[in-house]
């Protein structure tokens, strides 16, 4: 089973739940969503119509933005924007488990370019890849990206439909709450992406 697959039924549900708070600001059905229930196999509701239904719709969602979008927009960086960019020259002297000495004995004088470093992290990775600790950090990391960009692609029409359909005021305060959401998701993203890039180098 892959991360992405492992992954599914909490984004499928984060789609669902984004969907119910769109609902209620507008007064549209949502109570299909009270006998939702969270497995292994996704998300399913009572009709499987519509289980179907959100599971493509989160598969449009997430796969809507490219990956090099969301990394740039995560990391507000046009150019190598992913951690493993920085892995040497700044997160290594952030995280205290990370020994740079050690690191240059087994391989030998550090890169600078980002995209050297990238580089590098990237084969340290490849022999790592499936420690536990490693494997769970990729994992959370992959499902705030996507998280992250199902929320920001859901912002703009969410929010205009809200201020045509239900007014001005309902418009604020939805859009205040749908911002909230994507600078939360940003933050998580983030932060476990960097952890992700530190764990590597810290087993």
């Amino acid at each position: 089973m892959t991360l992405k697959t492992k992954n599914a039924p909490y984004v499928i549900g984060f789609t669902v739940l984004c969907y119910v708070g769109f609902a209620l600001a507008n007064g549209l059905e949502w109570s299909f969503a009270r006998s939702m229930s969270i497995g292994n196999e996704g998300v399913e509701l009572e009709n499987p119509l519509l289980s179907f239904a959100f599971f493509v719709l989160t598969l449009v969602l997430t796969y809507l933005l490219p990956s090099g979008w969301k990394h740039n927009l995560i990391y507000a960086r046009l150019e190598n924007p992913l951690p493993g960019s920085r892995a040497f020259s700044q997160l290594v002297e952030k995280d205290e488990r990370i020994s740079r000495e050690e690191l240059v004995s087994q391989y030998g004088q550090l890169p600078e370019k980002p995209h050297e470093q990238n580089a590098l992290w990237y084969k340290i990775y490849k022999l790592k890849q499936d420690d536990l600790v490693v494997l769970n950090s990729h994992g959370r990391w992959l499902l705030f990206r996507d998280l992250f960009a199902i929320s920001f692609v859901l912002l703009l029409p969410s929010s205009a439909y809200t201020f045509l359909q239900a007014g001005s005021v309902r418009g604020c305060v939805f859009l205040a709450l749908a911002i909230l959401v994507v600078i939360s998701m940003l933050i998580c993203a983030r932060n476990t992406g960097e952890r992700f890039a530190c764990n590597v180098l810290a087993r």
